[in-house]
């Protein structure tokens, strides 16, 4: 079985370039704190997004933080799990999944039409460089329970690739599922109707 990382990460990116700025999302994660519009236990905001390609605009909350990302030049919504992990990979990645997928949603349903998030599309980092450094080896070692675990997610074929050769980077995957899930309508009923979710 592949160790539980000490932290996980799921990112969506956005299918398109959105009229909104960076600037915009920080009022709208302000908000969000004071509705509680996703779940944990939303602390505070944090405005990155003079930093180029950087981690944008960050919601900081207790066992997560949710991030307008910009990193590499993609703009989307990545999902952070810091502490809390579930003691399996399967059940953490299903974990990331649900959250990230409802925050995504949530930040779509503040802009429709101009913030449209790809679903079949989602880098998996593993913020654990002593359990997973970036290397082949690494990754040879864990492809086949990675894809089992991301195909039973979407209840569908999954390829899975490593996101950077550079051992200096993390460990992280492209998970490719097909087409049909980018809307996210099919990947969140499968997440509804799992009972993986805790």
């Amino acid at each position: 079985m592949t160790a539980v990382p000490k932290r996980l990460s799921l990112k969506f990116n956005l299918r398109r370039e959105p009229k909104l700025q960076p600037a915009d999302i920080l009022p709208i994660f302000q908000r969000w704190i004071q509705e509680h519009t996703v779940e944990d236990m939303l602390i505070d905001v944090i405005d990155y997004k003079h930093v180029p390609q950087g981690p944008g605009i960050i919601l900081v909350a207790d066992e997560s933080d949710t991030a307008y990302d910009l990193g590499d030049g993609e703009i989307g919504l990545q999902y952070i799990r810091k502490r809390a992990l579930p003691d399996t990979l399967e059940a953490a990645l299903w974990l990331v999944f649900h959250r990230a997928l409802a925050a995504a949603q949530a930040l779509e349903a503040e802009a429709p039409g101009d913030l449209a998030f790809d679903f079949s599309r989602a880098k998996i980092s593993f913020l654990d460089r002593r359990h997973y450094p970036n290397q082949p080896a690494t990754f040879a070692a864990a492809q086949a329970e990675l894809a089992r675990i991301l195909s039973d997610i979407y209840a569908a074929p999954v390829a899975v690739r490593r996101a950077y050769e550079d051992p200096r980077r993390l460990f992280a995957l492209r998970a490719q599922a097909p087409a049909e899930f980018a809307d996210g309508r099919a990947l969140h009923q499968r997440l509804l109707t799992s009972r993986q979710i805790a």
